[in-house]
């Protein structure tokens, strides 16, 4: 059955932010999907301290160019080799190629983006930060009867490559500190409803209540959100934006403490019957809750830099 809450959506935001980084660390025990990598990398890459951008790494800008982000250029080789890793265990059919072009060059210019802002913010990843972290992947890469050089290599990442991998993830957290510095309490409120299909269900329902019924009881019996029909309803603790059906999100946050709303909240869903247990203005937020304003803060970071930026992209069907 539909589930109204949106935690099973959650992802902590540096995996969000760093998906395809961590990607290439699976065979140390520790990756997830290359679908959302935001690295870009040309073979030239290697130490030196700072966040290191794809105009730091490029060959001469004449070569061509797959895009140019505020005057920095992600070479047209950068592309095709980052396309490639992309690509790995991938069928990407030809009506779907442009669009997954599209997709890994977009990831490729907001790491020029978080670069540079990183830059902006004095941010600085040592050699020493990176080598810290390669101590660590590679102990993991040893306890998994590999090492660190074979990982790389399947992800088709030179070491120096590798090292810029390393860079980026940790400028993405070194940077998210100062951007996403959100405060851990939020507003919230404990409430419960039913779920119907059926309005006029959901009215009589709401009449029962009224009339001393149990809404545990009732919620149990005749919701259809089966997430939450075994709690009676209960919705637990809701932050702003927890919820995946605003009108319900809107409503709860609009009653009192014990307050009932007089008439069936409509959803995409069909027709729930809300009440609000408890408020709380200044309530600390949970695990999941705070790593998803933190996310959020970080990607609202990045659309504005997204909009504040001079991008020209040069990659299109002409692509080899």
């Amino acid at each position: 059955m539909p589930a109204l809450r949106s935690d099973l959506r959650r992802f902590a935001w540096l995996i969000v932010l760093t998906l395809a980084t961590m990607a290439l660390l699976a065979g140390c025990g520790g990756g997830s999907s290359d679908e959302s990598s935001s690295e870009v990398r040309d073979p030239a890459g290697g130490a030196g301290d700072g966040p290191i951008s794809a105009a730091q790494q490029a060959q001469p800008t004449e070569q061509p160019l797959a895009a140019r982000v505020n005057g920095e250029p992600i070479t047209l080789a950068a592309f095709v080799r980052e396309r490639e890793r992309r690509a790995l265990g991938m069928m990407v059919e030809p009506a779907t190629q442009d669009a997954f072009d599209a997709q890994v060059l977009a990831a490729m210019i907001d790491q020029v983006l978080i670069n540079q802002g990183a830059a902006s913010a004095g941010i600085v990843i040592t050699d020493e930060d990176v080598d810290a972290e390669l101590a660590v992947q590679a102990e993991l890469a040893a306890a998994g009867g590999t090492t660190l050089e074979e990982v790389a290599a399947t992800q088709l990442y030179t070491m120096d490559e590798y090292r810029a991998v390393i860079r980026d993830m940790l400028t993405v957290q070194r940077l998210s500190d100062v951007v996403a510095d959100v405060s851990p309490y939020a507003e919230q409120v404990h409430s419960r409803h039913i779920l119907v299909t059926d309005q006029a269900l959901a009215r009589d329902l709401i009449a029962q209540i009224e009339a001393g019924a149990d809404f545990a009881q009732l919620a149990t019996q005749y919701s259809l959100d089966g997430s939450t029909a075994r709690l009676g309803g209960d919705l637990d603790w809701v932050s702003e934006g927890d919820l995946l059906q605003p009108e319900v999100e809107r409503a709860i946050f609009a009653l009192g403490p014990g307050e009932l709303a007089l008439y069936p909240v409509q959803s995409s869903l069909g027709y729930h019957v809300v009440q609000t247990l408890e408020r709380v203005e200044d309530r600390p937020l949970s695990a999941t809750a705070l790593a998803e304003k933190r996310q959020n803060a970080f990607l609202a970071w990045l659309e504005g830099q997204r909009q504040m930026a001079t991008i020209e992209r040069f990659v299109g069907a002409a692509v080899p």
